[in-house]
């Protein structure tokens, strides 16, 4: 499911270190339930999507469903941005959530490893510097596809 929300392969998501930690943070915050249900219904389209070669059952079982929609967005914060950002309101009266669900950087690692960083071919302010006298040459800029 976060291949997909993240657009980064499987590789580069264990690189990081953090599955283990993100899924724990997810449990934590929406509940063993809930979150049973979103990978049982993502799953479910990820395989609908596998036979189609797309991405629409996925799209609108779990990106675009109400129940759900807020959840991927605060998890996608969370790859990107190593922080989980709290679930509106709306969310937590219908489906509840816990005290943990408030705006947190997750650990230390999860700043360092967010996916921000790759993403603008840059590096987290104030950890993995890049090296001595890397300034002298100009950031590469990965070609746009």
């Amino acid at each position: 499911m976060s291949v997909v929300l993240t657009g980064f392969d499987r590789a580069e998501l264990a690189g990081t270190g953090l599955i283990d930690t993100y899924y724990d943070t997810l449990l934590r915050i929406i509940g063993e339930r809930e979150a049973g249900q979103l990978f049982r219904v993502a799953e479910e389209a990820l395989a609908q999507d596998r036979t189609t070669k797309g991405h629409s059952a996925f799209e609108q079982a779990v990106v675009h469903a109400p129940r759900f929609a807020p959840v991927v967005v605060s998890l996608i914060k969370l790859w990107y941005l190593g922080s989980w950002y709290p679930l509106p309101g709306s969310y937590r009266d219908v489906n509840g959530s816990t005290a943990d669900d408030v705006e947190h950087v997750v650990s230390d690692q999860s700043y360092r490893e967010g996916l921000v960083w790759s993403a603008a071919g840059a590096h987290p302010m104030g950890a993995k510097p890049p090296g001595f006298g890397s300034w002298a040459e100009p950031p590469y800029l990965p070609p746009i596809s």
